[in-house]
């Protein structure tokens, strides 16, 4: 038998509306005369993504907002369709019109794709490839804490892929550029489809060849070798980060 899926996943800000204490998703008619934002069918699962417009709605009694991170920490069998729908999400909004000709776009019937009715240009979901890779030297791995992100823990370098270079060259090129050094034995591992707002995380493992550390200032606040049983704060189980650090993909 197929995934059971329930009738809608609702949304407000990114965050996915759930019964109090469970990761259970609330119906449809618990937001019975709110705003919505944006709504649709996602195929080909069938339930109803649902976005509430205006600020962060208050949840109703019994029921409590939860990020979709929760779902891939405790390894929900929703996560996948929940990560699905919010990317989608994310998407619509940032896609509302035709990049020909900048008129509205509309749905199409029969896939997750808009089109444009003035010049018939389709739009089809964007997705951005990304590569994070757990960096091995003589058994100690790299790991770093980011200048631009707010929490404050050390994890794998991680960068978006350039237009022309293959996975493993943007694996190579992240690390020269944030680091200094250079990688051997670039091997892919895993992947994770990330909504925030719509990555595809291409996991690698690679062993040091040479350099020092010599870190980009405006990306890397700091990076260390650690030894693997004794690691700093690191991101929370179901990141592929976190599984790439315990080796556990």
């Amino acid at each position: 038998m197929g995934q059971e899926y329930p009738d809608a996943l609702i949304f407000s800000h990114g965050q996915l509306l759930v019964r109090q204490g469970t990761l259970e998703p609330a119906g449809r008619d618990v937001i019975a005369g709110q705003d919505i934002q944006d709504s649709f069918v996602v195929h080909p699962q069938g339930f109803q993504a649902v976005a509430l417009a205006g600020s962060m709605a208050q949840a109703p009694e019994g029921y409590e907002w939860v990020r979709v991170r929760q779902l891939i920490a405790q390894d929900s069998p929703l996560a996948g369709a929940a990560c699905r729908a919010l990317g989608l999400l994310n998407w619509r909004k940032a896609h509302a019109y035709c990049g020909a000709c900048g008129k509205p776009l509309t749905d199409t019937s029969c896939a997750m794709a808009r089109w444009c009715e003035a010049c018939g240009h389709v739009q089809y979901p964007a997705i951005a490839p990304a590569v994070i890779v757990r960096v091995e030297k003589e058994g100690a791995i790299l790991l770093a804490r980011h200048v631009q992100r707010s929490q404050d823990f050390y994890t794998c370098l991680a960068g978006y892929i350039e237009t022309g270079e293959t996975a493993e060259e943007a694996v190579r090129r992240e690390v020269r550029e944030e680091t200094g050094i250079e990688l051997t034995n670039v091997q892919y591992v895993g992947s994770q489809a990330w909504p925030y707002p719509n990555q595809l995380m291409l996991a690698f493992r690679a062993q040091w060849a040479a350099g020092e550390l010599r870190l980009q200032a405006d990306e890397i606040a700091e990076a260390q070798w650690f030894d693997p049983t004794n690691l700093p704060a690191i991101p929370p189980p179901g990141s592929v980060a976190y599984r790439l650090i315990h080796e556990s993909i």
